[in-house]
């Protein structure tokens, strides 16, 4: 049995591979470390990075011999700019989140907006923070119905929900921003393929913040760069 984490349009795409193959697997949004299933003969893991999600997955494959591959597009190449924050992971994400906001606000004298192009993962910890009263949120999201409704859920209002599918032009993200008067752009690095190089492009040509978070580098397993390659391998591994 192949488990299959993550709900991205790659996760998608490896999905239908599978399932034109008649192939059996089982697909769940994240890892939690406390999922009792029957063991697997493969672990792909296309899933947001988390430092704790790598712990356990490490310790269920090292302690079960299951092979685990993680799906990770290749680096951007940053332009260097003071408008640049960097993070490595969402705590040091949400204390410059704090920082800059909190400096902004007093500067502004108003409600800072984030553009948030993250998804819907870790909307949480965002909504609930200490800052989230200085700020405003427009959220950028896949268009399904389920995510829609968690943005509802967490009180983001209807009209800063963007549904839409990606990866989008530097037009169209340069026309986004401007429209919504952003401040902060808070993205993370998916590589060329995510469309992050024409998210920071157009953000640095309106002068905006930009706050990266960067590829965990703590992971453990098989890296694979791109689907094509991670099909391959399991072609060759598992489906032969």
């Amino acid at each position: 049995m192949i488990i299959l984490l993550g709900e991205t349009p790659a996760a998608r795409e490896i999905s239908e591979h599978l399932q034109n193959r008649g192939i059996n697997f089982i697909k769940k949004s994240s890892w939690t470390g406390r999922d009792n299933l029957t063991l697997p003969s493969v672990i792909v893991d296309i899933s947001h990075p988390s430092s704790d999600k790598f712990v356990s997955l490490s310790q269920f494959c090292k302690q079960s011999g299951v092979p685990y591959l993680r799906l990770e597009r290749p680096e951007t190449n940053i332009p260097d700019s003071s408008l640049i924050s960097q993070a490595y992971n969402w705590e040091e994400a949400l204390l410059r989140l704090n920082e800059r906001i909190s400096t902004l606000y007093q500067k502004k004298e108003r409600q800072v907006k984030v553009f948030i192009t993250t998804g819907s993962h870790q909307l949480e910890s965002i909504v609930h923070s200490p800052f989230a009263s200085m700020a405003r949120f427009i959220v950028r999201v896949l268009p399904e119905g389920c995510l829609v409704q968690k943005c509802q859920d967490l009180g983001i209002h209807p009209r800063d929900i963007l549904a839409m599918q990606g990866p989008f032009s530097k037009d169209i993200n340069k026309a986004l921003f401007k429209f919504y008067g952003a401040d902060i752009v808070l993205t993370k690095d998916s590589g060329l393929a995510g469309g992050t190089d024409t998210k920071i492009s157009s953000a640095l040509e309106l002068g905006l913040e930009i706050l990266l978070i960067r590829k965990n580098k703590a992971g453990y397993g098989l890296i694979m760069n791109n689907v094509n390659e991670l099909t391959t391998w399991l072609d060759e591994n598992i489906l032969k």
